[in-house]
């Protein structure tokens, strides 16, 4: 059991124990136990931090059209404007047990299909693939798809394929993690191909980024497979980086999973935490390349010629990139530094003439975690105290703000048994067409008017109940035309119309 830990705990055991560590300081070295308000507290913070993970996994596969948008946070229906009165359909696939074990990976829509995560044994994680619309199971298969890659998606997709970073804890007795780049066929779930680089012993190829895809303008389909990686030297008896070589942006044949090429970028850190963010556009391949992390963290902004893979254009920006959103001419970064500080940084993106790009706005952001969403009209993200922003894209000048109400959650066990807690909303954002939808974290859903920030309608679909080592209620939220999806802890699916 000991040796998954790196797999499928790794992530929210980091973020427990930062707090538990935090907890201990403040009462100068003693146990958690001996103050069970700052013990309960922790594990509440602790759930806040797993539905961040959840918030990325709402939106399904980017959306890209001619003008070059790639945008995360953009699903293109139209939304509802007045309050849903019915679940039109509803289906169980399985027991997801959202708030305990998310790292067997976040449900995602893509293309009209459902893809839900989970453990067969310690280390083995499935695939199950169903139709959104009536919930038959299309296909299950072996993955072990690797879902703590910002921004927490597992799946990348092309419309026909799927493609997702492989993860095996063991590799001829070798320690650590052994990535590899993985490809399925998206109407079976068979793998097409699964590439690992090559790597001389003791060290193993290992994963930095997100992946991005090019798209064939001919057969629509990706030929080119992007991803930041490393050859990585692991210690003998924990996967501690300890060495890289050939840090940089690997390329893959998207066909074949033929290894292609290599941009090499040496100023990647040896500091097995970090990572990068990737956006290809089409002709333009977007990186964020975190290069140093003390004492304060620093990140370069890149654009690659997608033909040539020469660099365009490289900037400086403070922080790390948790986040890049390409909309229309404009170039979105969401940063935070080694203080978890956080800031927007927005470019205006001049095509074939890299040498004009400008820096529009930058917007330092009171929260942390904050999560963003972008339109081609305004930024929105999450301010202190339930606080929604909407920043103009253009100018960075404040649209307006909408006012959250706190929301209570019961104690469940413990001596406050009985008691509740005041929490302000934790924001998962997400743009349609005509309506800016918030999911609060706590079971609320509400509309708001994108324009103005005036709210439309709100609806309770569940109450979360945080325990001291669980959550329950928590859903998984995807709009489609004039409706919505959502999948609940329990493997539950409701349409709402």
């Amino acid at each position: 059991m000991s040796a998954a830990i790196p797999q499928r705990y790794g992530a929210l055991t980091v973020l427990v124990a930062e707090f538990q560590s935090t907890i201990r300081s403040r009462n100068g070295g003693q146990e958690m136990n001996t103050n069970k308000q700052l013990q309960k507290r922790a594990w509440i913070i602790a759930g806040l931090l797993i539905l961040a993970l959840l918030s990325t996994a709402m939106t399904g596969c980017r959306h890209q059209t001619a003008s070059g948008t790639v945008n995360s946070t953009f699903v293109d229906v139209n939304g509802l404007l007045t309050a849903p009165t019915k679940v039109a359909a509803s289906y169980a696939t399985e027991n997801l047990n959202l708030g305990n074990d998310s790292c067997a990976g976040i449900p995602q829509f893509l293309d009209g299909t459902l893809y839900t995560f989970s453990y067969h044994d310690d280390l083995t994680q499935w695939t199950t693939a169903w139709d959104q619309a009536t919930g038959k199971k299309l296909w299950s298969v072996y993955t072990n798809a690797f879902a703590y890659i910002r921004p927490y998606t597992t799946f990348t997709t092309d419309g026909k394929h799927l493609f997702f970073v492989r993860t095996d804890i063991f590799k001829s007795g070798e320690p650590g993690v052994v990535a590899s780049i993985a490809c399925l066929d998206k109407t079976t779930g068979a793998t097409v191909w699964q590439s690992t680089p090559t790597v001389t012993s003791p060290f193993v190829f290992g994963v930095r980024g997100n992946i991005a895809v090019h798209i064939n303008e001919q057969s629509h389909t990706a030929d080119r497979v992007y991803v930041i990686g490393e050859e990585e030297r692991t210690s003998t008896s924990v996967p501690t980086t300890e060495e890289v070589r050939h840090p940089g942006i690997w390329i893959w044949d998207a066909t074949t999973g033929a290894s292609l090429d290599r941009i090499d970028w040496t100023a990647l850190p040896i500091d097995s935490e970090t990572s990068g963010q990737l956006l290809c556009d089409g002709a333009t391949l977007y990186a964020v390349i975190l290069e140093s992390v003390s004492p304060t963290s620093r990140s370069a902004l890149i654009a690659f010629n997608c033909d040539t893979n020469k660099t365009l254009w490289t900037e400086h920006v403070s922080g790390e990139a948790t986040d890049l959103i390409k909309q229309g001419d404009t170039l979105s970064v969401l940063l935070s530094n080694s203080k978890q500080e956080r800031s927007i940084d927005v470019w205006k993106m001049r095509t074939g003439l890299f040498d004009k790009t400008e820096r529009l706005w930058t917007r330092q952001i009171d929260t942390n975690p904050a999560h963003f969403a972008v339109d081609e009209a305004n930024v929105y993200f999450q301010g202190s105290s339930g606080v929604l922003v909407a920043l103009d894209l253009a100018t960075g000048k404040e649209a307006w703000r909408h006012q959250f109400a706190s929301y209570k959650t019961p104690i469940t066990d413990g001596p406050d048994l009985g008691k509740s807690y005041d929490l302000h909303p934790d924001m998962t954002l997400t743009t349609t067409r005509d309506v800016l939808y918030v999911q609060d974290g706590g079971g609320l859903v509400a509309a708001l008017d994108p324009a103005t920030g005036k709210e439309l309608w709100n609806k309770r679909i569940s109450q979360v109940v945080w325990h001291q080592t669980s959550v329950d209620n928590t859903f998984v939220f995807h709009p489609v035309d004039k409706g919505f999806f959502v999948i609940a802890s329990d493997g539950k699916v409701d349409l709402w119309q």
